[in-house]
């Protein structure tokens, strides 16, 4: 197994890796202090060192530093990105932190960063260009932070940990991930299955599952399907599921509302029917208003990237 295929392993196998490996936040450009916040607070739960990845212009003073200069130099150059890195030293310890440079293309440096890293956390970026290049090419799951509204605790889902079930490989990966996340975070997972078949949303757990006979059967067979072999290796968190009507993207979107984190699958890593499938991921992370996972499928042998 290459090292390649032992973060893709990792990536889709998360359950007792959370104390492994590093977590890798972009930070500078649109939104990136919002995604240092989050990725600190993640690394600081699960002991997980954690490596600031910031592009800067190769003429600056600070892109012509190396790739990991000392705090004289950060300071001088860039006292936010120094005040920024010596609070996540003090939070975390020296031993747990980095802060490497790179000069040139920010999605190409930020892909790079992912290939050592379990998860990586970006902002959204102004336009969102960059955000969907690192989606598209990642190594690892990638968290899309976001400025976030304050949320509704009126929401069906707030609080949970939301995923979208299709029944595909990209799903069950996706699904993986969101289990673990849910586990660690001691917060309850919401699996979310999208029906063209169904006319309104459908929210239940085991107890008032019986009330909602309007749901196909086939919603509600694939969700206790793909959620139940889970649900018994992670037996502290609570599951409940739900059935929505519209399009994949905007009833994902619906559903995060006042999530914790929305979590997608990217089935364009895998070849479905030989036809790709289309940017689901993108939509939702440049369209939800919480933190966007997006899992990538491991890349079939021989696939171009």
């Amino acid at each position: 197994m290459t090292p390649l295929d032992r973060a893709a392993h990792a990536a889709r196998h998360p359950q007792g890796t959370a104390m492994i490996g590093s977590i890798a936040a972009g930070v500078g450009g649109a939104g990136g202090w919002q995604a240092l916040a989050w990725a600190a607070e993640e690394a600081e739960r699960t002991g997980a060192r954690l490596v600031l990845v910031h592009v800067c212009p190769p003429d600056s003073p600070l892109g012509r530093a190396g790739t990991e200069p000392s705090a004289a130099e950060v300071e001088l150059a860039d006292p936010a990105l120094a005040h920024a890195y010596a609070g996540i030293q003090t939070r975390l310890g020296g031993h747990r932190t980095a802060l490497h440079l790179h000069r040139g293309d920010p999605a190409t440096a930020l892909v790079g960063a992912s290939a050592d890293a379990r998860l990586l956390a970006i902002g959204a970026g102004g336009t969102g260009r960059t955000a969907r290049r690192v989606l598209r090419h990642a190594h690892c799951p990638v968290v899309v932070i976001r400025p976030q509204a304050p949320p509704d605790p009126r929401a069906p889902l707030a609080g949970h940990v939301v995923v979208g079930v299709d029944g595909s490989p990209a799903g069950r990966t996706a699904l993986e991930f969101g289990f673990a996340q849910a586990d660690e975070h001691h917060v309850p997972l919401a699996a979310v299955h999208v029906s063209e078949a169904s006319h309104d949303d459908y929210f239940y757990d085991d107890v008032t599952l019986s009330t909602h006979f309007a749901v196909e059967p086939a919603a509600l067979d694939l969700l206790a399907t793909e959620t139940e072999p889970l649900a018994a290796d992670h037996p502290a968190v609570p599951v409940r599921r739900a059935v929505l009507h519209g399009t994949v993207a905007d009833a994902l979107i619906r559903a995060g509302s006042g999530a914790r984190l929305l979590v997608v699958g990217d089935k364009r890593r895998g070849v479905v029917g030989r036809v790709r499938t289309g940017d689901v991921p993108g939509v939702v992370a440049s369209g939800a208003h919480c933190p966007v996972a997006v899992v990538p499928l491991h890349q079939l042998e021989g696939e171009p990237r």
